[in-house]
């Protein structure tokens, strides 16, 4: 199956639609978007009503938790029943992290401490807002291996394990000015990184 995978969207509605237009040219067969859906531009409302009206899953981020934009109230419900986390057999999607303390998974030691107290191949995160790739096999001790990703296709060694940011579609951060989201291929273990350009949000406004 092919699993386009969005993050970070925070109200960027012309961004979000430069991202759907591009996973509408690739064969993919279904989107999970790991939260922060509103907080930062000004179309919270058209984002949250596509997802809904897709049926889009959907895994609730710290931003839509506790947000300061106006929202209709069927949104801010429907907001408010995300779950925090999707599992599938060992693969995971959520926004910040597995862990009990929800640490964003911005370096190779933050990823080697999520590896070392849980038990998933595959760890799906939004949050920090750039393209991350860490492995489980490295050759240092206690820390993730950093494979340092931009964009392009990268094998997921199966019997490896792997931590996976796609980026952002609403504030770019540690990989120039551009749109992020990603494919996961779970036939072929493979993740895509993709960048385009398109509507980004003011980049003073970036915060987590």
């Amino acid at each position: 199956m092919k699993t386009a995978i969005v993050s970070d969207i925070h109200g960027n509605w012309d961004g979000f639609n430069t991202v759907l237009a591009d996973i509408n040219s690739r064969q993919v067969e279904r989107i999970i978007c790991l939260g922060d859906v509103v907080d930062g531009g000004d179309q919270n409302n058209a984002v949250v009503d596509w997802l809904k009206a897709n049926n889009i899953t959907t895994v609730r981020g710290n931003h839509d938790e506790n947000y300061d934009c106006p929202l209709e109230a069927e949104n801010k419900n429907w907001l408010n029943q995300l779950p925090k986390e999707l599992v599938e057999k060992s693969v995971l999607f959520t926004h910040i992290s597995p862990l009990v303390k929800q640490k964003g998974i911005k370096n190779n030691i933050e990823a080697w401490n999520v590896f070392d107290e849980t038990n998933f191949r595959l760890v799906f995160i939004g949050h920090i807002h750039f393209p991350a790739l860490f492995g489980y096999e490295s050759e240092c001790f206690r820390e993730a291996k950093d494979y340092k990703v931009d964009c392009g296709s990268h094998y997921l060694n199966p019997t490896d394990r792997y931590i996976i940011s796609f980026g952002a579609v609403g504030y770019p951060r540690g990989g120039g000015q551009f749109i992020r989201y990603g494919i996961f291929d779970s036939d072929e273990n493979i993740v895509e990184f993709i960048k385009l350009k398109g509507t980004l949000l003011p980049y003073g406004l970036c915060y987590f």
